[in-house]
């Protein structure tokens, strides 16, 4: 059993040292070749990025010219148009998420065919741990203005990560999104459907998902005027008296049973 420990504990040091070694390498700075055809990803590289082997995939990277890192990091992708950043935020992998950042930053806005930036597959797959390696990179490059737009990035769907996240009820994600930005509640998508509005739909159906609601519904400030915010599907416009939870029920009973 000691032993079993001490070969674990080994395994994991060396994993730490070899991770620090790469944070320190340096890569060639790159520019994305936006005009270049996409081209269908390495298994390999899939898999390492999928399965958080960075010493595989950086030892890869470390050995191609220039040119062909240039191809792999921004124009090489998964069938669905994921860049390697896609694969590893969404996968959990959470080392590898983080040296793609350090060495290549530009990927973080970098969209699939979906238009979905690593932040919403990582977000609709539950993917806590790479999320905040994500938001955490997000809020170290650039101006606050960025990091409010890279939390407010849209999808085909016009969803955010954060309806994503509600859509497929991860609701520590939620919670996380939510503490970084109260104005994720209320951005609409192409439905006119606010995070807010999904979690209410939620808690009234068949797999009712009171959880959700109530993380939402206790990150809106005090002192939000309600109603204005969560306009959009409702044509409600008079003043609704009692508690942000029969406000939003209420607003919701509008939006939905009353015809405009």
């Amino acid at each position: 059993m000691e032993l079993s420990i001490n070969i674990s504990g080994q395994a994991s040091n060396q994993r730490d040292e070899n991770f620090r070694k790469w944070k320190a390498e340096s890569f060639p700075a790159q520019i994305p070749p936006d005009d270049d055809p996409k081209k269908l990803m390495d298994k390999e590289l899939y898999k390492y990025a999928e399965e958080d082997k960075f010493d595989e995939l950086f030892g890869e990277l470390r050995r191609v010219s220039s040119a062909e890192l240039s191809s792999i990091i921004y124009t090489q992708v998964s069938p669905s148009g994921n860049s390697l950043l896609h694969v590893s935020a969404s996968n959990g992998s959470k080392d590898v998420t983080e040296l793609l950042l350090q060495h290549f930053p530009l990927l973080m806005t970098r969209k699939n065919f979906h238009k979905d930036t690593a932040l919403h597959l990582a977000a609709g797959a539950g993917q806590l741990r790479t999320i905040t390696v994500l938001i955490n990179k997000a809020k170290g490059h650039g101006e606050a203005s960025d990091f409010s737009s890279f939390l407010e990035m849209k999808n085909d769907r016009g969803n955010s990560a954060l309806h994503d996240a509600v859509i497929n009820r991860h609701h520590e994600v939620a919670r996380f999104l939510v503490s970084e930005s109260s104005k994720l509640l209320y951005t609409q998508n192409n439905e006119r459907k606010s995070p807010l509005y999904l979690a209410v739909e939620n808690s009234i159906d068949k797999q009712s998902d009171d959880k959700m609601f109530t993380i939402l519904l206790d990150a809106i400030p005090d002192d939000v005027d309600l109603l204005n915010k969560l306009e959009g599907k409702s044509p409600v416009h008079a003043a609704v008296q009692g508690s942000k939870r029969s406000k939003i029920l209420i607003f919701f009973y509008f939006s939905i049973y009353v015809p405009l």
